[in-house]
């Protein structure tokens, strides 16, 4: 995609709606990239750390936390959006499905869509559909619905 995708208002969503907002470029899932994650999140589970016992194992090398692909969500997003609210939340991750393990030197290329935009007492709620796919079968190894709260 090319420029940032501006949105001013709360209205400014709706026309996204049903829209992708983001079709990324592969990211190379990096030995660094996981341990860096698992060390920000106390994760020493061996499945991230123990290179040698992992080429042993059915998946031959280290493999990436559950909760990894979608901490990759927040970098691609602010990549093609630029939101000028004076307020915004978090509201919440929705439906998280790991598909396949992702592992050390997996390219995975991320897709995201606006799915619903929808009216709250104050502000709107915006729920992204997000899916990971590896870049080289475009296989899905992940899906999830982010929810985001904004007001004008």
């Amino acid at each position: 995609m090319s420029g940032k995708i501006v949105i001013n208002r709360c209205e400014d969503f709706r026309g996204l709606k049903g829209k992708r907002i983001i079709d990324s470029d592969p990211v190379t899932i990096t030995t660094e990239g996981i341990q860096d994650f698992c060390r920000g999140t106390g994760n020493d589970e061996w499945i991230h750390w123990d290179e040698e016992r992992c080429k042993a194992s059915p998946f031959g090398a280290l493999i990436a936390p559950g909760l990894y692909l979608p901490a990759l969500f927040p970098t691609l997003f602010w990549e093609v959006m630029e939101v000028n609210l004076p307020r915004m939340i978090v509201k919440g991750i929705d439906g998280i499905r790991i598909l396949k393990p992702v592992t050390v030197g997996s390219r995975i290329c991320c897709r995201a869509s606006v799915e619903k935009v929808l009216d709250r007492d104050s502000g709107i709620e915006v729920h992204y559909g997000i899916s990971f796919s590896f870049a080289d079968t475009a296989e899905p190894a992940a899906v999830a619905t982010f929810i985001n709260r904004y007001w004008d």
